[in-house]
């Protein structure tokens, strides 16, 4: 729950992060578990409205992968449409960009308020009137060693600045020959005042350091084979502070900042 120090107050503003959808996995089938995929992305924007969100976080993963149905897309479109406040895709290595991406395969830019990151260098998005800038960088498939956060740039001039990715956090008990590494000092080095992770399907804080606020959150179900997902609220609080709030989309009870699970990082 870091928060800036001194300065002017900042506009406060909330946000909802969600990861790993996978939308398309299942359109082989069977048909039943494609419409859960479905109706658990349906029940994120159903979130978005009630608690009224200013904004979307997808951290990776959206698409399962670049062959699902035409009629997958148009569903993501229209969901996202719905929504009807700023969306911010950062591709993931399912939904990579670059040749082959899935998201050449529909008007996606004609979605009024959707913004992909699509930059291999990473690039930086302003979410207009919000005092918001969102930094990421996409997955391509072309790089082996792909790290998401390694060097990133300074922060902009907007009151808040907000960091995206999808990678495998190094943490004491990790396995190492997982692909794009993310270690503590990387999402520190951002400065960034949160940064919304995917790649997991498990609800979680990361150690960022001292004041960068890091978490992965979770997948809604997508691949998950379970029941109830999670959606994590990001209240971007007048002090600077980010505090974090775990929406069950299954019916359990939800998760304050302090009971959401911290994973500290590797040392060595």
């Amino acid at each position: 729950m870091a928060a800036a120090a001194g300065g002017a107050p900042k506009p406060r503003r909330r946000l909802l992060h969600t990861s790993d959808v996978h939308l398309g996995g299942y359109d082989t089938g069977p048909e039943y578990k494609r419409d859960e995929v479905e109706a658990t992305f349906r029940s994120v924007i159903d979130l978005g409205r009630e608690v009224g969100v200013d904004a979307l976080l997808i951290a990776g993963d959206f698409f399962d992968n670049a062959r699902v149905r035409p009629e997958t897309l148009e569903f993501a479109a229209t969901e996202i449409a719905r929504l009807d406040r700023p969306v911010v895709i950062g591709p993931g290595n399912h939904d990579h960009v670059g040749p082959g991406s899935v998201y050449d395969r529909y008007p996606f830019h004609e979605v009024a308020n959707l913004q992909m990151i699509r930059n291999p260098e990473g690039e930086t998005l302003a979410l207009d009137g919000l005092g918001i800038e969102v930094w990421g960088r996409p997955h391509t498939e072309r790089v082996l060693d792909f790290k998401p956060f390694l060097s990133p740039p300074p922060r902009g001039s907007a009151p808040w600045q907000i960091g995206i990715g999808h990678g495998h956090y190094i943490h004491p008990q990790a396995v190492r020959e997982h692909s794009f590494h993310i270690r503590e000092e990387h999402l520190a080095s951002t400065e960034r005042d949160y940064v919304a992770l995917g790649h997991w399907e498990q609800m979680t804080r990361v150690a960022a350091g001292d004041r960068v606020v890091a978490a992965y959150s979770g997948c809604p179900e997508g691949l998950a084979h379970r029941k109830g997902g999670w959606a994590l609220i990001v209240d971007l609080m007048e002090d600077g502070a980010v505090v974090l709030t775990a929406h069950p989309l299954g019916g359990e009870a939800g998760l304050s900042h302090d009971e959401i699970p911290l994973l500290l990082g590797a040392t060595d």
